[in-house]
């Protein structure tokens, strides 16, 4: 009897789900590319923007060496981490895109460029969907990002590989400059 009831305790738990640590699924996680086309490089350069998407947003940037394509790059890298402030935010009169705006994470950026020291700089990750990030400096610049490389070289294509002459036109949008009074 004891046998018995032990089988068939055993049998309704095994038809339990018990959550286990090992069974709760990761925070959503996000991939953005970007071409930049700034000239003051030596070539242009494959940008990646990795985030992890939870209450505190974390996100990591760096360099994706292209040498197929004739591209610059280097060992500079970045962590993001920052907080959703969709509710509050106030979309800046320069900034073009404020009606398709679905999402924005405001936080800090500490930048390691190879060969100096690092530096922090506040960052608004302004989403239009889920097919453009704008990476935007507060009073300064808000610059494209894409979900896939293929996707930024088509919103700005160019001759490939880089023949050291044709750039990719710039895409950034920038803030007016102060008046000075």
């Amino acid at each position: 009897m004891k046998r018995f009831l032990f089988a068939l305790i055993l049998s309704m738990l095994a038809g339990w789900a018990i959550p286990t640590a090992a069974a709760a699924s990761p925070p959503p996680s996000s991939s953005w590319h970007r071409l930049n086309p700034d000239q003051s490089n030596p070539a242009p350069e494959h940008e990646r923007f990795r985030c992890i998407e939870a209450a505190v947003w974390v996100c990591r940037y760096d360099k994706v060496p292209e040498p197929a394509l004739n591209f610059s790059w280097d060992r500079t890298t970045g962590q993001f981490v920052g907080r959703d402030i969709t509710a509050s935010w106030a979309c800046p009169d320069w900034f073009t895109e404020c009606g398709a705006v679905t999402r924005v994470v405001a936080g800090v950026s500490t930048l390691r460029p190879e060969g100096e020291r690092p530096f922090r700089v506040a960052l608004e990750l302004v989403f239009l969907g889920d097919e453009v990030l704008y990476i935007l400096v507060p009073d300064a610049l808000a610059c494209p990002w894409f979900p896939s490389f293929e996707a930024a070289v088509a919103a700005n294509p160019f001759p490939l590989p880089f023949n050291g002459v044709d750039w990719p036109e710039p895409d950034c949008i920038f803030a007016p400059s102060p008046r000075p009074e």
